[in-house]
């Protein structure tokens, strides 16, 4: 899985937001995800995809993947209040902590925001 991201000049911290959900999402990953959790505390976002979706790259006390080789730690969908379904996944890379992805499943709209955390539901749950 690939997406354009854009590197930010500086690394800035997570967002409220984005730490809250990627803390949910490893304690409800994988069951080596929540060992990522101590990562947490030291990630710092260094890139955003290009397309307007609220998927961010991630380094660790300043370190980042020397590889593209990932493993989905977590993988969860939902769908917005106007019926359309996405997905969102925390990843690592080379031991790191690497990522927070969001995508549009049904293709009908980009994710701007993150989830709200009551509306995940494991990825691959049927549609309603």
């Amino acid at each position: 899985m690939t997406h354009e991201v854009r590197t930010l000049s500086e690394p800035r911290l997570l967002s409220p937001a984005e730490r809250e959900l990627t803390a949910w999402l490893l304690n409800h990953g994988c069951s080596d995800a929540p060992q990522f959790l101590t990562q947490l505390d030291r990630a710092e976002v260094v890139a955003h995809c290009q397309c307007g979706c609220a998927s961010v790259d991630f380094s660790v006390a300043g370190r980042q993947p020397l590889t593209f080789a990932m493993r989905v730690l977590s993988d969860y969908q939902w769908k917005d209040d106007r019926g359309y379904h996405f997905g969102v996944m925390v990843f690592e890379q080379d031991d790191l902590l690497a990522g927070l992805n969001v995508w549009s499943i049904d293709g009908q709209a980009t994710p701007h925001e993150l989830p709200p955390i009551h509306l995940l539901v494991p990825y691959g749950t049927p549609n309603e």
